[in-house]
């Protein structure tokens, strides 16, 4: 057999028929004996099945172990033995002792324009589309290069074609340590599973290897299988350097070529109907890595040459950096003036957040430590993200292992944050015992074991308690209530409400104009201080003073907070560069899990006394303490924790009774003047137009994804029982009437039925709602906003034509004619 001719056959193709005519040209391909099942096993399906649920989450595990590889190629390169003592402990530490120094390994200190981040992805990461563009013309292919460490044609079955060899295991600075990721692609590569594989050792002094993977052409339970010569070899040929892209006219592209390393094509690759373009796919990709840790080159072969735009694009090719969405949100992925006329394809190239933050950290001896953070989103969502879901994301070397949607923030208690943040949960370090406890083998799910519960407790209880985010949710209210203030209309509201109190019940105790206390004041009247600037390192560190003198009285069932004062800065536990640590001893932090808050020179830190590790009685003296790298002694004070019996929980408070019904005469408070008191607010509202147009002049907001002109509006809900209705004022039903209605003031007066009826309407879904929350509030949070849609659909179908109709059948002669 022609190994390389056969080989680059493959290459070149582009799609799985491509590849089934070249089997069945090739008398070696064609020969079912030729053929093995995936390690070694005729059952592999349970694995390879078992693994990403979604073409886009399976894409990241392969670029997981590209980073792997140059890694480890590095490592090799220095001398480096991977397993040895001396090796780096992480991943960003064997970046930054291995690849380049960027403080604590973390590309998004970089800037954009950093010529390096450009030229270190086109040498050694690069993921190039080929194929078809759209459904009609079938799907794409992926072809993944790396310039890594390579594999010798005899160390292929050991290690692209093993689903158990663990070969990474002892590598502390890897991901990929589980040997799967590799053929979790496979069963979203069309039909027949067809995966090319072809690798060269780094040294160079081996050829190059290459196998087919397919699923095997027979009936039953599929299984995975990979070709091999008649004498069971991995095939193989000589060649000083390859070149592993085509143009799109069919022409050699020079831009990547390898002379070791690895090559993967997989065809007809199954990413998801709405990531067949360009943009889809980065899309994919972007919900999946929280960071890449190495950055990436992304080429569309796909594109329509350009000769006005030079380089690559006048070639056909749309080059593109991809380094995770944690560097999407803050830097963007622009680069230079290449987006300059590209239309909608623009979304990657805006900074869609203002800061990344501190939320809290957590030390516990059984799961180790996870980091939590978030990143503070602008007020307008990039598409991706405003079309998505999710904004919690739970991540191990910066691949994603599980998602949270805008529901879970609600449940926390920060529904006004729910479009305004993204929380990223670090669980890098957790101890390698509790990573086979809480993940999965998809990679994609929490299980639901007595250490993965626990997982969830804590990273819950970690966000609820965070003083950061309270903080930032009242910036949001404010800000939001304000922007509606400015515009909103509120007199033929306020006389309905003179008209009928009935109504005064529905609505909470907010004041019609919303203040919210300015942060910096110690009771909500003084005025704020200024921001809170902190130090670098902290030079003190002073217990409160109940705390410092009595200590602290800790039930064995409950958990407790000790708060302090300190100067340290807000991310200094969570920066990315020489982060700070909290110091206790060794003694404490095997009994007691900590969960760790410092927000504007405040410490907190939760003790939750570890099962069967204290019993009541116990009692701890020790000195808890903040240290970085930095300094050469922590800042410590001393603190003392008695154990106490089990506290009995309370009961449960009875259901809230719904406010009576006012009498003849009551509704609101009377002033003494005989006219109501202004004791209920009056519900916030906004309008929504397709496009986001002035109305009148009166400003309103573009419609959120998916939204549609039978849709009646949203609610937004923004934490301690403010909320903001906004009614979609192109709604079809609402223009229908309008354009029945002769003459201009008869139109503002349509709109004004329409707006205030609405008003009055998705008012009385709200207090059901509260109702309901109250009495059986449980996970409610997760759907509250899609309720809150459909009731807003549905009033405004109606609403107009029983204002309009109503009173045009019903009235007391109609009424007195049914007596009678």
């Amino acid at each position: 057999m022609k190994s390389k001719e056969i080989c680059f056959q493959l290459l070149t193709a582009e799609s799985e028929k491509e590849i089934q005519r070249i089997i069945e040209d090739t008398p070696e391909l064609k020969k079912a004996s030729n053929w093995r099942p995936l390690d070694n096993r005729e059952t592999n399906f349970n694995v390879t099945s078992n693994q990403a649920s979604d073409g886009g989450k399976a894409l990241t595990e392969l670029m997981t172990n590209m980073v792997d590889a140059v890694l480890m190629k590095y490592a090799y390169l220095k001398k480096v033995d991977p397993k040895s003592p001396k090796a780096p402990q992480t991943m960003y530490e064997a970046v930054d002792k291995f690849v380049k120094p960027l403080q604590g390994g973390k590309l998004v200190n970089l800037d954009p324009n950093d010529p390096w981040l450009r030229e270190f992805a086109s040498k050694n990461l690069v993921i190039g589309i080929t194929g078809a563009k759209n459904k009609k013309e079938g799907l794409p292919c992926y072809t993944f290069v790396d310039n890594g460490e390579g594999q010798r044609p005899d160390e292929f079955k050991r290690t692209f074609l093993s689903l158990s060899e663990g070969n990474k295991r002892s590598i502390p600075f890897v991901q990929g340590k589980y040997n799967m990721g590799s053929s979790g692609v496979l069963g979203y590569c069309g039909r027949q599973w067809f995966k090319l594989i072809i690798s060269r050792r780094f040294d160079g002094k081996s050829p190059w290897g290459w196998t087919l993977m397919r699923r095997r052409p027979a009936e039953g339970m599929p299984v995975a299988e990979y070709f091999v010569l008649s004498d069971g070899s991995i095939p193989s040929f000589a060649a000083d350097v390859l070149y592993p892209y085509l143009r799109g006219d069919r022409k050699r592209y020079d831009g990547v070529h390898l002379s070791t390393g690895t090559v993967i094509k997989l065809y007809d690759y199954q990413v998801g109907s709405k990531f067949l373009s360009f943009r889809g796919s980065r899309e994919a990709l972007n919900e999946n890595l929280v960071e890449t840790i190495l950055p990436f080159r992304l080429l569309d072969f796909r594109q329509k040459p350009d000769p006005k735009r030079g380089g690559e694009r006048a070639e056909g090719i749309d080059p593109r950096p991809f380094y995770g969405m944690e560097f999407l949100l803050l830097r963007s992925h622009k680069e230079g003036e290449l987006i300059e006329n590209e239309g909608e394809d623009e979304d990657d190239h805006e900074i869609a957040a203002d800061a990344r933050i501190s939320v809290g950290k957590v030390d516990d001896p059984e799961l180790g430590e996870i980091s939590i953070s978030a990143i503070a989103l602008k007020r307008k969502l990039p598409d991706w993200l405003r079309n998505s879901s999710n904004r919690v994301f739970h991540a191990l070397n910066g691949q994603v292992q599980f998602k949270q949607t805008r529901g879970y923030l609600t449940d926390c208690g920060f529904p006004a944050l729910k479009d305004r943040i993204v929380v990223i949960i670090d669980a890098s370090n957790l101890s390698f015992a509790a990573h086979n406890d809480v993940w999965k083998g998809d990679r994609e799910h929490i299980r639901n074991t007595i250490v993965g519960e626990r997982y969830r407790e804590v990273v819950t209880a970690t966000i609820k308690e965070s003083t950061t985010l309270k903080e930032l949710q009242m910036k949001v209210a404010r800000e939001e209530m304000e922007r509606a203030a400015k515009t909103e209309r509120n007199d033929l509201f306020q006389k309905l409400i003179d008209k009928d109190p009935t109504l005064a019940n529905l609505l909470t105790g907010q004041d019609p104009t919303v203040r919210l206390p300015a942060s910096g004041g110690s009771n909500g009247n003084e005025e704020g201080k200024g921001e809170f600037e902190g130090k670098y390192s902290p030079t003190f560190l002073r217990l409160e003073e109940k705390s410092r003198e009595k200590g602290i009285e800790l039930p064995i069932n409950r958990t407790r907070p000790v708060a302090g004062r300190t100067d340290a800065e807000n991310d200094y536990l969570n920066r990315p560069d020489n982060p700070g640590s909290l110091i206790v001893p060794e003694k404490i932090a095997a009994r007691f899990a900590l969960r760790t808050h410092l927000h504007d020179g405040r410490l907190t830190v939760y003790f939750d006394p570890v099962e069967g590790k204290v019993k009541v009685g116990d009692s701890f003296t020790f000195r808890i303490g903040l240290q970085d790298p930095a300094m050469a002694t922590p800042v410590e004070a001393e603190l003392t924790i008695s154990i106490a019996d089990e506290e009995i929980s309370p009961p449960k408070p009875k259901t809230k009774k719904l406010p009576a019904e006012p009498k003849s005469g009551q509704g609101a408070d009377r002033k003494g003047d005989g006219q109501n008191a202004p004791t209920h607010g009056l519900p916030k509202y906004g309008l929504l137009t397709k496009d986001g147009r002035k109305v009148g002049s009166q400003d309103s907001e573009q419609w959120p994804a998916d939204f549609t002109e039978q849709d009646g509006g949203i609610v937004r809900d923004l934490g301690d029982d403010q909320v903001l209705y906004l009614i979609n004022y192109d709604n079809v039903y609402h223009l229908k009437y309008k354009m029945q209605t002769r003459g201009d003031i008869a139109k503002d007066v349509m709109t004004e039925k329409y707006v205030l009826g609405m008003r009055i309407l998705m008012l009385g879904y709200e207090h059901a709602l509260s109702v309901l929350k109250t009495t059986n509030g449980n996970g409610i949070g997760e759907y509250s906003d899609e309720f809150r849609r459909m009731a807003a659909r549905g009033a405004a179908s109606t609403v107009l034509a029983l204002a309009e109709n109503l009173p045009k059948i019903v009235d007391s002669s109609s009424v007195s004619q049914d007596v009678e």
